[in-house]
């Protein structure tokens, strides 16, 4: 049996699956096997291509109907017989010691489940041409460990779906609801995950910046998913007021402010109304510039939060259990 499984997802992108999967075939660390999962079912590309590699190490997983996004990456995380597992999404592409040295991570620390490491950014021109933007999604000139929890973690994430290896056994039904917002995988995953995990400083994948792309493009889901992750992280914390004041704190310092989250999160979801007293005069004067701004959208997301309960209770569950796995609490 292999060591390692591979998911390598597939969709209408005939161009790009080429490089992705030669990115496998010239990894250092050869004990893997690979399921290609073909999500366009009229796409007979993707099966030529792997029969023609001639490799007993992939099998070809056609789906009999289009999955889409979410319901795809599920997959990966069903659990597996291999030690190890990993996605790889036909736009992306490993460096050679990606592989190996995530692996070698995780056998010298048993106590990390899933690992991923630091990808370069590759823009992509018309006709197949793509250029190096010399940017990094991480700026960590070291390894790094991190536990629960982060303030990265309030509204976003912190690992990479095309750059993780994870255990498996450990992570296996890591299943995010259906309707989940595909912009959001990551964050609403990534509230699965056993801590700590690790971050891997060096690039050694690669994520493309394609002219197409299935992320949603509105502001309407984004912010709604956002306000259900404040609220999930508030909503379970030892403390919540001190919860909502640290990660307020914290968030009102970038650019641009999502100040306006943390108001519609209490409003709607919360609904604690002592916490709106953390809110500063600057505060209040952004918020009612932006809910003027704003305010055609403002309906829309509370319908779509009502709409994603499912996406909300999953947060619940598994935010809370991180907390209870988490002795020391540190605002």
């Amino acid at each position: 049996m292999y060591s390692c499984r591979i998911y390598l997802f597939t969709y209408k992108r005939n161009e790009l699956l080429p490089r992705a999967v030669q990115s496998l075939l010239n990894q250092t660390f050869t004990d893997w096997i690979c399921e290609v999962h073909n999500d366009d079912p009229a796409d007979d590309f993707p099966a030529q291509y792997i029969c023609n590699l001639n490799d007993p190490r992939f099998a070809l997983k056609n789906h009999s109907q289009n999955l889409g996004a979410v319901r795809s990456f599920n997959l990966a995380f069903a659990g597996c017989d291999e030690q190890f597992a990993s996605m790889l999404e036909d736009d992306n592409w490993w460096e050679p010691e990606f592989l190996n040295t995530a692996i070698s991570f995780l056998n010298h620390n048993p106590e990390v489940n899933m690992v991923w490491s630091n990808m370069r950014l590759w823009q992509e021109y018309p006709g197949n041409n793509w250029s190096d933007t010399g940017k990094t999604t991480w700026s960590y000139g070291q390894d790094q460990l991190f536990n629960w929890w982060q303030q990265r973690q309030i509204i976003g994430h912190m690992h990479s779906n095309g750059a993780m290896v994870y255990r498996p056994a450990e992570l296996a039904g890591s299943l995010i609801p259906d309707n989940t917002l595909f912009n959001a995988i990551e964050a609403i995953r990534e509230r699965s995950f056993k801590h700590p995990i690790a971050l891997l400083a060096s690039p050694l994948a690669n994520f493309a910046i394609t002219l197409s792309t299935n992320r949603s493009a509105s502001a309407t889901e984004w912010i709604a998913t956002q306000v259900m992750l404040l609220a999930s992280f508030v909503n379970t914390a030892p403390d919540k007021k001190q919860a909502f004041a640290a990660t307020l704190a914290h968030h009102r310092k970038l650019t641009p402010s999502p100040i306006a989250n943390f108001y519609l999160a209490n409003k709607w979801v919360i609904k604690d109304y002592s916490l709106n007293q953390l809110f500063t005069v600057k505060d209040r004067l952004f918020l009612m510039k932006w809910i003027i701004k704003n305010s055609f959208i403002i309906s829309k997301i509370k319908r779509y939060i009502d709409d994603h309960q499912a996406v909300y209770q999953y947060l619940i569950e598994h935010t809370k259990n991180r907390f209870t796995e988490t002795t020391n609490h540190k605002y």
